[in-house]
């Protein structure tokens, strides 16, 4: 049976997605660095709320546990390995379930307390504060559909079929 082009693609993109982790984990770190007298209002929260801060910190090496399957599974869907379609697909449900925690979080340590903010401010600090809101929410949906579309393309019976007929026979 010949390569289904999705399993490509998503081999690709994997590899794609675990170094744009990497580099998302190395911002992640800097804003650790940040001075707590910043002007941004997420850093100001983070120095100032322990839990969100200790939020952050869990979240640093679950991102690299996570980059790392996502480039093994990247690597192993290219070679067509029978791992990387179930590694693939057990990422897939963590990064679900992981995003649509982190967005609760976010929603509960920053959306919420920065609408709160900018009810008593006004002019542009005030509309900031809400299209961060915004932006932030709408930044957490749209960082769900990878994993949703690895799923489901994962799950299809042309998917699976290209990784059993690629398993060793027994002898």
């Amino acid at each position: 049976m010949q390569r289904p082009t999705s399993v490509t693609v998503f081999g690709i993109l994997n590899i794609v997605f675990a170094a744009l982790g990497v580099l998302g984990l190395i911002a992640s770190i800097a804003l650790f660095f940040m001075p707590s007298d910043s002007n941004n209002p997420v850093i100001k929260i983070m120095h100032e709320n322990a839990a969100y801060a200790l939020w952050l910190k869990v979240c640093i090496p679950l991102g690299v546990l996570s980059c790392a399957a996502l480039l093994a599974a990247g690597i192993g869907l290219l070679r067509l390995k029978p791992w990387a379609r179930k590694l693939s697909i057990g990422y897939a449900i963590y990064a679900i379930v992981f995003g649509i925690v982190g967005m609760v979080v976010n929603f509960i340590f920053l959306v919420e307390p920065m609408v709160k903010e900018a009810q008593n401010q006004q002019g542009p600090e005030a509309a900031g504060a809400i299209g961060g809101a915004i932006g932030g929410s709408f930044g957490g949906c749209f960082g769900l559909i990878y994993p949703v579309l690895l799923l489901i393309f994962m799950l299809r019976p042309t998917v699976v079929s290209a990784f059993q007929s690629s398993a060793p026979s027994p002898t």
